[in-house]
């Protein structure tokens, strides 16, 4: 349910439904030589296996800074906050801040990670339904422009 991901930040990335606020500023953790990798714009989609929602993942790095603006929109128009992102060994994982998802209309928290091939950046996100405990996956990519 995140669908956004990331991922990106992702990143990642996405995520990857719901009442976020605005992407700004997101903590970048990692070794210089990691998340200097990770320099520049990039773009790309994320897309929930069980929800079947998808949209866009949006992300910026500038080299010397250690935080990311970016941000995760679900269903074209609710960004949802990107809490932080790890870049090591070439892998991307991250989290998103906790949003009320439409679908249950209760709170939902999302994962990710994703693994960096040059200018695209790939991975996997996964929700956890606060209220059941349920556990939707789905993808997301996304490519320096």
């Amino acid at each position: 349910m995140i669908e956004r991901v990331l991922v990106v930040m992702v990143l990642s990335v996405a995520t990857l439904a719901a009442c976020g606020g605005s992407q700004k500023q997101v903590e970048v953790k990692g070794k210089e030589t990691e998340t200097a990798k990770l320099a520049g714009d990039w773009e790309g989609t994320y897309e929930g296996n069980e929800s079947g929602r998808s949209g866009p993942v949006r992300f910026s790095l500038q080299l010397g800074r250690h935080t990311a603006d970016g941000e995760v929109v679900m269903g074209g128009e609710t960004p949802l906050r990107i809490q932080f992102i790890e870049v090591a060994g070439g892998k991307v994982a991250g989290k998103i801040a906790p949003y009320t998802d439409p679908n249950c209309e209760c709170e939902v928290e999302t994962s990710f990670i994703g693994t960096v091939s040059g200018d695209t950046i790939s991975g996997m996100f996964s929700t956890k339904i606060g209220a059941t405990g349920q556990i939707q996956t789905g993808t997301w990519q996304v490519t320096r422009k």
